[in-house]
């Protein structure tokens, strides 16, 4: 089972824990006020959809953190404060996503049944398969979670898991 770690609000959270495999994958919120429990927690991704606006302790646990994962999944849209405090110890494969022009996955399109994004770069799935360039639909029709960058963020999690 992969532990994901994830910055975003809680609502957020709960959209995406819906649509995925909660038998292949565990996601846990990461607060401000919780980080300092989780800071032992070896987690194979973090994902941070927004800031964690915090003091300079919080930024060393979260450097801690990120130092230990895998994968860090960054919305490219948004600056994140934690990113330009922390130091990273280890090599951290990072995937960005948004509107951002420079993400590794980026939103080309949104229509109202659809989301059309582009793969920039090769990312390499946890099973060491790639996936390479390309553009890719995400459908939307009839479903609840209709946030963008939730919607996303779900992508991300099948295809590095699938």
């Amino acid at each position: 089972m992969s532990l994901i770690g994830i910055v975003a609000k809680k609502k957020d959270i709960q959209l995406i824990k819906k649509e995925i495999d909660t038998n292949k994958i565990e996601i846990i919120e990461i607060t401000k006020e919780s980080i300092e429990n989780l800071k032992n927690i070896k987690f194979d991704e973090i994902i941070l959809i927004e800031d964690i606006k915090s003091e300079e302790q919080t930024y060393k646990y979260m450097s801690e953190l990120i130092s230990k994962v895998k994968y860090l999944i960054v919305n490219a849209d948004i600056e994140i404060q934690p990113l330009k405090k922390i130091e990273i110890k280890n090599p951290v494969k990072i995937i960005t996503f948004g509107f951002n022009p420079k993400a590794t996955i980026t939103i080309s399109s949104v229509k109202e049944d659809k989301i059309i994004l582009g793969i920039q770069r090769n990312i390499e799935k946890t099973n060491k398969e790639i996936i390479e360039t390309q553009e890719r639909v995400i459908k939307t029709d009839n479903q609840k979670n209709k946030k963008i960058y939730n919607k996303l963020v779900v992508f991300i999690i099948e295809e590095l898991h699938n």
